[in-house]
């Protein structure tokens, strides 16, 4: 009576036999598997699966000679050269297979080396491992072992993202930097760019900084902020540009004293001059600058609440901005020629009278459509 029924199975994790014997798996029987074993010894006489399925043969025969109540099946079965999850999941489906084919209790795992040894987990969440049996070319186990090891490592370099970004990247930003500087005619400088990148490189890394910098996370403000920020920094530049020429201009039509810089008597001559000239060359700069804030505010002010009533401030700051400008510059022409006359139609005054009129209604007109939503008062209690 039969009480055990064994399978012994060659597993090709990388399907070599198919590959370069072109042979469909499973393979079932020892006939099959020795025509088969001796089709790929051919096409390949380096091939250790081609030992592995000739000692799986052996076994076989040795097994029904020890233990001739038992019942024994040999198959061979193989994944696939993309590794992985697509190997795996086809040797369960060929080892389901075979299973069907032999009512098995029991497996005796034929490998040809250290890397099949992987396979033992998926075998055996199917059907019991009562063995395994490992066929290697003799003085190539060591070396089979160390190349597993080697590829796991140069694996892991590729693909994980830790250890990618130091073992691709730095080496594709100084590809890259060569080749600019290559570009560049440029190329006696690479060792010392090279040196600086590699060390900033290990900088980060040896003082953990890398981590620290992956570790920030920057709020980046919303939209209608963002608009603030850039009109305001672009008046601000725009404001420093017209304060940088006013200066110039002054101080070049303004002689450099004789004597000190720091007597009075020449600075209480020349100051209206310098002064009325400073401001009569920057206020067009200095206004548009001051003009874009405004607006940059005023339109972040609409965006973010179209019922804002701040919004209409900013519309009464350029309307204020609009006359303050010549009225400030009509100043300045009188700082630079005191003597002149002052009359009811000069520029100074008409300019003036518009400016506070023309400011007057727009806070009066705008005032009475939005009620006190524009100038809050306290509430008493």
């Amino acid at each position: 009576m039969v009480n055990e029924q064994t399978l012994i199975v060659c597993i090709d994790g990388d399907n070599d036999i198919g590959i370069k014997a072109d042979i469909t798996t499973p393979i079932i029987g020892r006939d099959t598997i020795l025509e088969s074993a001796t089709k790929l010894a051919i096409s390949d006489p380096e091939e250790a699966d081609a030992n592995a399925m000739f000692g799986a043969i052996k076994l076989y025969d040795r097994m029904i000679k020890q233990y001739p109540d038992e019942s024994f099946e040999v198959a061979t079965i193989a994944g696939s050269s993309m590794g992985g999850v697509e190997a795996d999941r086809k040797m369960v489906r060929e080892l389901t297979e075979v299973m069907e084919h032999f009512k098995a209790t029991g497996v005796i795992l034929v490998t040809d080396g250290f890397a099949d040894e992987e396979l033992v987990p998926i075998v055996q969440s199917r059907i019991p491992i009562t063995s395994i049996h490992h066929v290697v070319v003799k003085h190539s186990e060591r070396i089979e072992e160390t190349y597993a090891v080697i590829f796991r490592y140069l694996k892991m370099l590729i693909e994980d993202p830790y250890y990618s970004k130091v073992s691709l990247g730095v080496p594709g930003i100084l590809l890259l930097i060569i080749g600019f500087l290559t570009a560049s005619n440029q190329l006696e400088n690479a060792g010392m760019v090279i040196a600086v990148v590699l060390g900033i490189v290990l900088m980060l890394k040896g003082f953990g900084w890398d981590q620290r910098l992956a570790e920030l996370q920057p709020r980046l403000p919303s939209p209608e902020k963002w608009i603030t920020t850039a009109s305001t920094g672009l008046g601000g530049v725009v404001l420093l540009v017209g304060l940088v020429q006013g200066f110039d201009f002054a101080w070049s039509i303004i002689p450099l004293p004789m004597m000190p810089l720091w007597d009075l008597a020449y600075w209480a001559t020349n100051l209206p001059d310098l002064l009325g000239s400073f401001i009569i060359h920057s206020m067009d700069m200095v206004s548009l600058g001051v003009g874009i804030a405004i607006l940059g505010d005023g339109i972040s002010t609409y965006v973010q609440d179209k019922e804002d009533t701040r919004k209409w401030g900013n519309l009464i700051g350029l309307i204020f901005l609009f006359w303050i400008r010549p009225i400030i510059i009509e100043a300045a022409k009188i700082l630079r020629n005191p003597g002149t006359e002052v009359t009811l139609l000069s520029p100074l005054i008409i300019y003036t009278v518009l400016g506070v009129f023309t400011t007057t209604i727009s806070v009066a007109a705008i005032y009475r459509r939005l009620g006190k939503d524009l100038f809050p008062r306290g509430k008493s209690t």
